[in-house]
């Protein structure tokens, strides 16, 4: 690789766009030499006056055929994002795909397959495993102070969507650019979490999803989710997901996980500290974990550990290795997701089949 990389942005409606925009201007060794917005032509006239040096461009097309970079950033809706990122591939041009990353698992199947053929590498932005609570609970379970993982509970319930608070009018509130509710857009942050954790795909789902504040239009764009999940180890997780905050800025998160020999409960999601219990050399141990959680300025979420993870995905280009979470991850995900939905409109448990390579099977089963 040359010793300065060279980045385009591509997709500057998202709400994500501008953070990660100031991540990928704090790289060392990264120059961001071009912009490209399909749909908002004063997104790019506003880029006018604040990147004057760089290269604007309303097509994607145009972006490859005259533009030389080696990596994209994409804050792209996700109805356009499986479309564009297979085009990236097929270039050559490694990216980051910011979160949701399709409407469907079957829609990034595509992507996948195009990421494998032109051996590009992809970050998909899950960046909760590199959270250093995160990593001191990998750490705990893989030492045994926790034993056998048994069960989990994780929850996110913030805002709701409408009048003064989520506009129901935004991409991520419809079910024709985002295709689905809080479950699809922020539920696979803690799947891909757990995943990680647990060393393990989900084998099946149950699942309650309805649209109980009513904002959202169109299929799956429901309120509040309730999901059963059994991961592949017997482990079982309930996840609770919910627009249902009535008050501006309110937010509850946190994860509690429960093994043979202790638990650990961290919350709310996030916080710098976690609570830890289990028994060592026949007594009984209890610890409050805490972590550095140093802020930096102008990046994306506003804190050093999130601008890690994409500097992280930068040392991956050089040194030509898989990036923490791939395109195949973030179809697993998806997958799960898209097993949820089912649960909730039938009613009844459905199996994850998972198959080699794209890491996807193009239909689950339901008992």
């Amino acid at each position: 690789m040359p010793k300065r990389l060279k980045a385009a942005h591509i997709g500057l409606q998202h709400g994500h766009a501008k953070g990660l925009m100031g991540t990928f201007k704090q790289l060392c060794d990264l120059d961001l030499v071009a912009f490209c917005e399909e749909n908002d032509p004063r997104a790019l006239e506003a880029l006018r006056v604040s990147e004057p040096q760089a290269c604007l461009y309303s097509s994607l097309d145009d972006l490859l055929a005259k533009e030389e970079f080696d990596v994209a950033c994409v804050t792209l809706p996700c109805n356009e994002l499986p479309q564009a990122g297979v085009r990236l591939a097929r270039a050559g041009r490694h990216f980051l795909m910011n979160k949701q990353f399709a409407r469907t698992a079957e829609d990034l199947r595509p992507l996948v397959q195009a990421v494998s053929e032109n051996r590009v590498k992809v970050l998909a932005y899950y960046p909760w495993r590199r959270h250093p609570a995160v990593m001191a609970l990998k750490g705990l379970l893989d030492s045994g102070k926790l034993g056998r993982p048994l069960a989990a509970l994780a929850q996110l319930v913030t805002t709701q969507v409408g009048p003064g608070m989520r506009n129901p009018r935004d991409m991520a509130y419809r079910a024709d650019t985002e295709g689905g509710g809080i479950l699809h857009m922020e539920g696979g942050h803690w799947l891909e979490a757990l995943r990680f954790l647990l060393g393990c795909e989900v084998r099946a789902v149950s699942a309650l999803c309805r649209p109980v504040v009513g904002n959202m239009r169109g299929e799956n764009m429901e309120d509040v989710s309730v999901v059963g999940l059994e991961f592949e180890s017997g482990a079982v997780v309930n996840l609770h997901m919910g627009y249902l905050q009535a008050l501006g800025g309110a937010k509850e998160s946190g994860l509690s996980l429960w093994g043979s020999e202790g638990s650990a409960q961290w919350a709310p999601m996030g916080d710098a500290a976690m609570q830890v219990r289990y028994r060592a050399d026949g007594r009984n141990v209890e610890q409050t974990l805490t972590f550095e959680l140093p802020p930096r300025a102008g990046v994306y979420g506003g804190q050093q550990w999130l601008f890690d993870v994409v500097e992280e995905f930068m040392q991956a280009i050089r040194e030509d290795r898989e990036p923490a979470v791939t395109a195949v991850d973030a179809c697993r995900v998806l997958k799960v997701i898209d097993a949820a939905y089912e649960s909730s409109r039938t009613g009844r448990r459905v199996e994850i089949a998972y198959s080699h390579g794209t890491g996807v099977h193009p239909h689950s089963r339901s008992v």
